[in-house]
């Protein structure tokens, strides 16, 4: 069973933690999420996830865990998903997602990545593919992309140049 920390409003660490999938978020509470806006040649990496998660396109990364920061999170979860390892990745912001009890951490790669010698989880990733600014903002118009991700991803891709 996987625990998850609790946050204040100004993105403290609590001295409690929920059981994962199990737990409601208690009011005023949050839980930490990251993910990985992955960037390569004028394109993004989104994943298609499973049934689980509706099938909708979504951006690597996902729950921070008990006794995690952002950043060790964030490397668990492209390990678990992607088989991703030794990448640079870059802090880009941390907000609280305004629709939900979330905390998001959005970081940034860049690094040259080859989707075709990932490895990924089946359980979690149907599967991956590159898509440009364009496709992206098409897919969440169609409802095709998360809102949370949707959130991520309007919010941050005009930043990136």
């Amino acid at each position: 069973m996987e625990l998850e920390d609790l946050y204040d409003k100004k993105i403290n660490k609590l001295n409690k933690s929920i059981r994962r999938r199990v737990d409601k978020i208690p009011e005023g509470c949050y839980i930490m999420m990251s993910y990985a806006i992955i960037k390569n040649n004028g394109k993004y990496l989104l994943e298609q996830a499973t049934a689980r998660s509706n099938n909708t396109l979504a951006i690597p990364g996902g729950h921070v865990l008990a006794g995690e920061d952002g950043l060790t999170g964030l490397r668990r979860e492209l390990k678990e998903e992607l088989n991703l390892e030794n990448i640079t990745i870059k802090h880009l912001d941390t907000v609280i997602y305004p629709y939900n009890s979330y905390i998001f951490n959005i970081y940034l790669i860049e690094d040259e990545i080859d989707i075709n010698s990932i490895y990924y989880d089946s359980n979690e990733v149907v599967s991956i593919n590159w898509y440009s600014k364009e496709e992206i903002l098409r897919k969440i118009k169609d409802g095709k992309v998360n809102k949370g991700y949707a959130y991520i991803l309007e919010n941050y891709l005009n930043k990136l140049v």
